[in-house]
Parts: C-alpha cells; sequence; structure tokens
C-alpha cells in the first residue's frame, strides 16, 4: 500500500535511497565558498551583522555558566560568612541581563537572516530570469 501522500522521504531523501558517503558529503563542501560569496553580493551589511551576531551569541552560553558558577560560589561564601546578600544579588542580576541580552540577539540574529534570505532569494531569481532570456531559444 502507498502512502497518500507520495513515497515516505526522511529528511529530504527516499527511504529506499542510502544515505551519501563521507566522500560525497567532504566533497559537497566545496559549494560552501561559492554560496558565501553569492550571499556576500546580496547584501554586505546584513551579511557581515549575521557573522558578527553569531559571533557575540557564541559567548552567551559560556558567559552564563560563568555567572552561573559565581552565584553558586557566592551561596557556598554566604554559608560560610564570607559573602553577603548584595553580591549574590548583583550576580543574579548579570545573570539576567545576560540572558535578555542573549534573547535580544537572537531575535535580532533571527531578522536579519530574514531578511537576508529574502534578499537572496529575490536575487536569485532576477539573476535566472536574465540567464533565461540570454538563452537562444
Amino acid at each position: 500500500m502507498t502512502h497518500p501522500f507520495g513515497p515516505m522521504v526522511s529528511r529530504g531523501r527516499r527511504m529506499n535511497e542510502k544515505p551519501p558517503s563521507w566522500r560525497e558529503r567532504l566533497s559537497a563542501l566545496r559549494y560552501v565558498l561559492p554560496m558565501m560569496r553569492l550571499i556576500w553580493r546580496t547584501h554586505r551589511g546584513y551579511t557581515a551583522s549575521m557573522l558578527g551576531l553569531r559571533l557575540v551569541r557564541a559567548f552567551v552560553p559560556v558567559a552564563t555558566f560563568w555567572v552561573g558558577k559565581l552565584i553558586l560560589d557566592t551561596v557556598i561564601a554566604i554559608r560560610d560568612g564570607q559573602a553577603t546578600y548584595g553580591e549574590l544579588w548583583r550576580y543574579v542580576a548579570i545573570e539576567i541581563a545576560i540572558v535578555v541580552t542573549g534573547e535580544i540577539l537572537a531575535r535580532a540574529s533571527s531578522l536579519i537572516e530574514s531578511l537576508l534570505s529574502d534578499l537572496f532569494s529575490n536575487d536569485m531569481s532576477i539573476r535566472l530570469m536574465e540567464h533565461a532570456a540570454t538563452l537562444d531559444l
């Protein structure tokens, strides 16, 4: 019995197809640089912003864990009488600020990626139409 919506597909390929070999996967990497050039050509500002935001966002988990460690250290120090609750609340506020900043960066990154995606799609459509217009039919 066949499926009413067509053949079963798993992650972009049919179920009866074997997964690509490592050689095929690695050879596909040769398209990354030309693709990045096309994206850069579409809008340099959005591309640079996207890369910059991703770089900054990479440090958010590290900062979150580091401040979390400081919070735990402060709780232990309070128990031993070596710290105050003011220090604890300062670290909690820093933790909240890091998390909120990370969320703002994630939203901004998502917006920029969406705008860049739309521009890239339009650019590729225009290039395809221009190329089709040059063909002798």
